[in-house]
């Protein structure tokens, strides 16, 4: 008998027993202790996780300078020299480094004094459509162009959370995550704040215990209606948000991948929306849902619909593989969303699956670590989505400045 025969045969064996509660905790158990053990063998827990080291080609690339430009600059001795390894000819810079060289050579707009960071929301129904990896790359890629940014992980898988080095189980409880907001336990999200391996990006992270939130909002709404007292109950997070959005200059929600309380929330407080999604008919007739439920309840949320105005709200194509009928699922979504359907496109790649084994991103690793072109076909379009991004950023911060003067 061969070993799949064997396996299937232990399986029948199962199905034949019925499966109890207890049954259910022992799966759970033995899963999270198998995926414990791959953890650290892949990824080391927070805070072992280590962000990339660049060559002088990779300063050079982020810099968009010619090397007789960065000599120069490395002569002049005003920007990090990097360090020389043992056993290495050529020098090594930190992600602090990269950071000043970015910051110390391009002349991008900062935050004026006394205005808060915008906030983005990465939204999607459909789970598998590259939403956490892309909030995370996102605010990897912005803090390497001189911003500082915080994600804040609203989905209870905690994906965004283990991307940017904790352990969701392990090493976060209910109170390092929104659930005391949400409990009224505290006015603000400051005290979820923590700071990840990756140099001017924080986390807000999120634990399996972020359930309790769709039971909870319901039953403050109840004691409300009991009481016969006005509970914004959608504008729990904004107002706890908005308060530490004053320290960065971007903040970018991962949702659930559901139409939820949290979800909700996350939508009114953002400014901005983001969705990613993969040209295949499932997630195209997802996307429609989507907007169609969305606008359906935020429109019901008392002067939402006169006073809310957006930044932006766009649709990204991820995972986009080279067949003939992605092809044809592009020209639908162009069909559908027009201009918002963004002119970049993230490709399906074996460089893209082999990062995300690893619990990382595009970002956690460097040109070196694969072929060119392999790594520009993922990199070139999330550093294109970082340009929109920031470019809004610039845009509305010059609105905000120019609506306190009058």
């Amino acid at each position: 008998m061969s070993e799949s025969d064997v396996l299937i045969s232990k399986s029948l064996a199962i199905d034949e027993a019925p499966t109890s509660i207890a049954d259910l905790l022992s799966i759970k158990e033995r899963s999270q202790r198998a995926f414990s053990h791959r953890r650290g063998l892949l990824l080391e827990p927070y805070p072992r996780k280590r962000a990339p080291v660049f060559s002088s080609n990779d300063i050079i690339s982020l810099c968009n300078l010619s090397r007789d430009q960065f000599k120069y600059l490395s002569r002049k001795g005003e920007l990090p020299n990097g360090h020389q390894p043992e056993n290495k000819r050529a020098k090594e810079y930190s992600l602090a480094d990269a950071i000043a060289w970015v910051r110390g050579t391009t002349k991008r707009a900062t935050r004026p004094e006394g205005v808060r960071g915008r906030i983005i929301a990465v939204a999607n129904f459909k789970g598998g459509v590259a939403k956490t990896s892309t909030a995370v790359a996102l605010g990897q890629a912005l803090s390497l162009s001189g911003r500082r940014v915080l994600v804040i992980d609203c989905d209870p898988q905690g994906s965004a959370t283990q991307l940017c080095g904790y352990a969701p189980d392990a090493e976060i409880e209910d109170k390092d995550t929104i659930l005391p907001l949400i409990y009224r336990d505290h006015p603000t999200l400051h005290y979820a704040v923590k700071e990840t391996y990756w140099q001017n990006l924080d986390l807000v992270p999120a634990s399996t215990m972020l359930f309790d939130a769709e039971f909870e909002i319901p039953k403050q709404i109840a004691e409300a209606l009991e009481k016969r007292v006005h509970f914004k109950w959608w504008d729990i997070l904004r107002a706890g948000l908005e308060p530490v959005a004053a320290e960065f200059d971007a903040v970018i929600i991962d949702t659930p991948p559901s139409l939820s309380y949290i979800t909700l929330n996350s939508l009114v407080a953002a400014d901005a929306i983001l969705m990613p999604c993969p040209p295949e008919g499932l997630d195209f007739a997802s996307s429609t849902q989507f907007w169609d439920l969305a606008a359906e309840t935020l429109s019901g949320v008392p002067g939402f619909e006169e006073s809310k105005q957006y930044d932006f709200v766009n649709i990204l194509l991820t995972k986009a593989r080279n067949t003939e009928l992605s092809r044809k699922v592009r020209q639908w979504l162009a069909d559908a969303y027009g201009e918002r359907l963004l002119p970049f496109v993230v490709p399906e790649s074996s460089v893209q699956t082999t990062v995300a084994a690893g619990l990382c991103t595009i970002y956690d690793t460097t040109k070196s670590d694969w072929g060119s072109g392999s790594y520009a076909r993922i990199r070139e379009p999330l550093d294109q989505l970082t340009e929109f991004v920031n470019s809004h950023l610039e845009r509305a911060w010059k609105r905000e400045v120019a609506h306190v003067a009058v």
